[in-house]
């Protein structure tokens, strides 16, 4: 076969295909796509724009080309797409998957039949006797023949596409494809205007301000703040665990640095030299992404702020990060106390930080948690205010460097350092927990909330979401209080709605 042949669509559009656009469109797009491919999952919020962009001009095809062997859930999700499309979701279910690339199990799937309000019955049935691969099988083959051998891979109006997957290079082969005057002189003239100032990520969160190139309204690090809140809400229980024992146990090495420091200089556990370590461990943990309770648990209070997130969801990603923040100090903390790595006066430092943690009133360590909640929140804002690395590392620096300055607590430091008492065995561990780590957890959670509330939700509070109504992602309040539902805010046009909504064919 030679190689234009290979760059041709050998089994043209048919009645049999999945179509969102009217036949008779300027330009057809057919994608070879797998559910599981995160290539095709960076591209669809991608395409989403593309068909708001060109509306009617446009006419979308999916044929599913499921690389099994990179992809153990992609010809299962494949199927379930066919089931739903044998009850008139096809479409609905396609979404659903790409917006749920990390929960493809076979329950997953039936959850998303159940939430379509799909027969589930028939949906389980249809999976269980494969009734949809050969279906699956056809699209792979016609993939095959046309020379598709991964995923995505494009074909505007039959011809294949081999330029980037970005949308101004895609949107710009479309418009020339299709003679479509207009959209190539206005995508020129975006190319030319705009780039330089404007930048968007895939969830549509501002790189520039639109008045001033390098200073954000408040709208706008609002949008980067939910665009952070809704890779969070959306990454994997497996995920949110390791990155959260990753952090965990990093925050030992502020634990560690600010003890070697005062040990050095002795003037008290709240001395400013040895305080000057404590940023550290933040420094890791903000910088690389990894998952700290209050830091990147923050976040997603915004979208329960704005209904767009249920509150179990909020839960389930504190308790999962928590959880794994905790044990990861717990066991940076065991191995300082059982390994010898500290030298006997630096041990004894160490001690004097969790014996003073220990001696606070109750309802002093909930107002100290409270305002380094609140320190911890407005940097949160802050770093997302940042377009660079730098000023993200001295904001860190100085803001979390005011904790223990201020002999404040943060929940989860603070965990390590009676932790380190536990294991010494010169404290009780129902002591340390009830004493010290509920108040403190609960006034960074508190202080953390408050000033997010005032800060990222009442500066914003009409103006929620750019390009969308916000409206059509709130949930109901059952949903909010107890579902487990997100809706999504990506920046996409209220326009894709009715068009999800039906089968189209050609």
């Amino acid at each position: 076969m030679s190689k234009s042949e290979l760059s041709v669509l050998t089994e043209p559009v048919s009645e049999r295909d999945h179509v969102r656009g009217p036949v008779d469109a300027a330009v057809t797009l057919v994608q070879y796509g797998d559910f599981e491919c995160p290539s095709c999952g960076d591209m669809y919020p991608v395409l989403k724009r593309i068909r708001d962009r060109l509306g009617n001009q446009l006419r979308f095809v999916f044929r599913h080309f499921p690389l099994g062997q990179s992809h153990p859930h992609a010809q299962q999700a494949a199927e379930a797409a066919e089931a739903a499309a044998a009850q008139g979701a096809f479409w609905r279910m396609h979404d659903l998957l790409y917006e749920n690339q990390r929960a493809l199990d076979r329950d997953d799937l039936v959850g998303y039949a159940a939430e379509l309000g799909l027969d589930t019955d028939r949906f389980e049935r249809e999976l269980a006797e494969g009734v949809h691969e050969e279906r699956i099988q056809e699209d792979l083959s016609s993939g095959m023949r046309s020379g598709v051998n991964g995923t995505p891979t494009f074909f505007i109006n039959g011809e294949r596409y081999d330029g980037l997957l970005e949308f101004e290079p895609l949107l710009l082969a479309l418009a020339d494809a299709g003679g479509i005057a207009e959209m190539q002189v206005s995508v020129r003239r975006d190319n030319l205007e705009l780039r330089d100032t404007i930048d968007r990520s895939e969830r549509g969160a501002p790189a520039a301000g639109q008045a001033l190139r390098d200073l954000f309204s408040a709208d706008e690090i609002f949008q980067r703040i939910t665009a952070t809140a809704d890779e969070e809400v959306n990454q994997s229980a497996r995920l949110l665990f390791f990155n959260g024992l990753a952090a965990g146990l990093v925050i030992t090495l502020s634990f560690f640095a600010r003890a070697v420091i005062a040990a050095a200089v002795p003037r008290g556990p709240t001395d400013l030299l040895a305080s000057l370590a404590y940023p550290i461990g933040f420094v890791f943990i903000v910088l690389g992404r990894s998952q700290l309770y209050t830091e990147n648990t923050l976040t997603p209070v915004t979208l329960v702020l704005t209904r767009i997130v249920s509150v179990p969801i909020l839960l389930r990603v504190w308790g999962i990060v928590l959880f794994a923040n905790v044990l990861g100090a717990a066991v940076g903390a065991y191995l300082l106390a059982t390994t010898g790595v500290f030298d006997p006066g630096v041990g004894a430092v160490a001690d004097e930080f969790g014996e003073h943690a220990l001696s606070v009133e109750w309802s002093a360590l909930f107002w100290k948690g409270v305002f380094a909640g609140w320190l911890v929140a407005g940097m949160v804002w802050l770093t997302h205010a940042a377009r660079d690395t730098i000023t993200r590392f001295f904001l860190v620096y100085v803001i979390m460097f005011l904790v223990p300055a201020g002999g404040l607590f943060h929940c989860i430091i603070g965990a390590c350092e009676v932790f380190y008492l536990v294991f010494r065995g010169s404290a009780e561990l129902t002591g340390a927990f009830f004493q010290f780590f509920v108040p403190v957890l609960l006034g960074n959670t508190v202080g953390g909330v408050v000033l997010v509330a005032l800060l990222v939700y009442g500066m914003t509070r009409e103006r929620r979401f750019p390009n969308r109504n916000y409206r059509q992602l709130e949930l109901s309040w059952s949903e909010w209080l107890f579902g487990r539902h997100t809706g999504q805010p990506r920046t996409v046009s209220p326009r894709d709605a009715p068009a999800d909504s039906e089968e189209s064919t050609p």
